[in-house]
C-alpha cells in the first residue's frame, strides 16, 4: 500500500524549505523529495562571486531573517550556510536521491511516483526551481568550434580563462555578472546582447534598487516609467553609444507583463566604459575559431 501525507513537497531548495517550515509551524504533515543528494544544490553549484542582488532584509525565508553580522548583500556561501541552518532548525529532512516521474490525480489527492516508489498526498507543491533545467542554445556551426563551450550553469570562476577571449551569450543578471568576473580575471569578454536590455544600479543614490521599486507601486506606472529613464541616464549615463539600447515597453510594464526583471549592475558597466568588457549584438552563427553577429 503507499505510503500518505499530507503535502508533498517537490524540490528542497529555498522555496521547498519555505514551504515546509510553514507546515511544520502549522502541524501540517508533509514529506520533501529531492533528486540531488543535498538541499539547496543550485546555490552550491552557483559560480563563486554571486551574491543575492536583494538585501538580506527582504531575501530571508519565513520565520528566521538573516544574521545581524551577514553583508547587505549576502554572499553565496553565506547563502548556503543560513539555508542549511534553517533547515536544521526545523527539523526538515527531505529525501535525497527522489527524481519525481509522474503526478497524477488520485481521486480527491494526487499520487506521486517517485524513483523510490509511490506516495498519495492531498496537496502536492512543485518546487523544482525556476530555472532548474539549463538550456544551451543550439548556434548554428557549434559543432565546429574548437574552443570550449559551456552553459552559465557550469561556470566557477574566470581562472581556466585567464589571457582568453571568452564570448557570453545573453545579457541577463547572470551573464552580466559572469563578464564582469571575466574581466576581472583577466579574460577578454565580450557579451552578445540579443535584444534591448534595461539596466539598473544595484543602489539609486545609497538607496537599494529593490526599495526604490517597492516605492514605486505607489505611483502610477506609466509616470514612473518615462521618469526611470531619466534617472538611470543621470546614474548610469547613455548607454545606447556601447551598444546597449533599452527595450520598447518601460522597465515596470515589462516586469508586470512579461516577467522580465532588470540588470542589475554590480560593476559591468563601468568595464564596458573601460572597454574591459566589449558588446555586440545578436549571435549569429559559431565558426571554427569565432563566431559572426547579426
Amino acid at each position: 500500500m503507499d505510503e500518505t501525507t499530507k503535502v508533498a513537497i517537490i524540490g528542497a531548495g529555498p522555496a521547498g524549505l519555505a514551504v515546509a517550515a510553514c507546515l511544520r509551524q502549522a502541524g501540517v504533515d508533509f514529506v520533501i523529495l529531492e533528486k540531488e543528494q543535498q538541499a539547496v544544490p543550485a546555490w552550491r553549484r552557483h559560480y563563486d562571486r554571486v551574491h543575492l542582488h536583494t538585501t538580506k532584509r527582504y531575501s530571508s525565508l519565513p520565520f528566521v531573517p538573516f544574521p545581524k553580522d551577514y553583508p547587505r548583500y549576502v554572499p553565496r556561501h553565506l547563502v548556503v550556510e543560513y539555508l542549511d541552518a534553517y533547515a536544521k532548525r526545523f527539523d526538515l529532512e527531505p529525501r535525497f536521491g527522489e527524481t519525481v516521474r509522474a503526478i497524477t490525480r488520485d481521486g480527491r489527492g494526487w499520487r506521486v511516483e517517485s524513483t523510490s516508489g509511490a506516495l498519495r498526498a492531498w496537496h502536492v507543491v512543485i518546487a523544482s526551481g525556476y530555472n532548474a533545467e539549463p538550456l544551451l542554445p543550439k548556434f548554428t556551426g557549434i559543432d565546429a568550434f574548437k574552443g570550449k563551450t559551456l552553459h552559465s550553469a557550469d561556470y566557477r570562476n574566470a581562472t581556466p580563462f585567464a589571457g582568453q577571449s571568452v564570448l557570453v551569450v545573453g545579457m541577463g543578471n547572470t551573464g552580466a555578472e559572469i563578464a564582469l568576473d571575466l574581466a576581472e580575471g583577466s579574460a577578454r569578454p565580450t557579451i552578445s546582447v540579443r535584444d534591448g536590455v534595461h539596466i539598473v544600479p544595484r543602489e539609486l543614490f545609497g538607496v537599494p534598487i529593490q526599495m526604490v521599486g517597492m516605492a514605486t507601486r505607489l505611483g502610477p506606472r506609466r509616470i514612473n516609467d518615462s521618469l526611470f529613464p531619466l534617472i538611470l541616464d543621470l546614474v548610469l549615463g547613455r548607454l545606447e553609444k556601447f551598444g546597449l539600447r533599452r527595450p520598447k515597453q518601460g522597465l515596470l510594464q515589462q516586469i508586470a507583463l512579461a516577467s522580465r526583471i532588470p540588470v542589475i549592475d554590480v560593476g559591468t558597466i563601468g568595464k564596458i566604459r573601460e572597454g574591459a568588457i566589449k558588446v555586440a549584438p545578436d549571435t549569429a552563427e559559431i565558426s571554427e575559431r569565432g563566431a559572426r553577429f547579426v
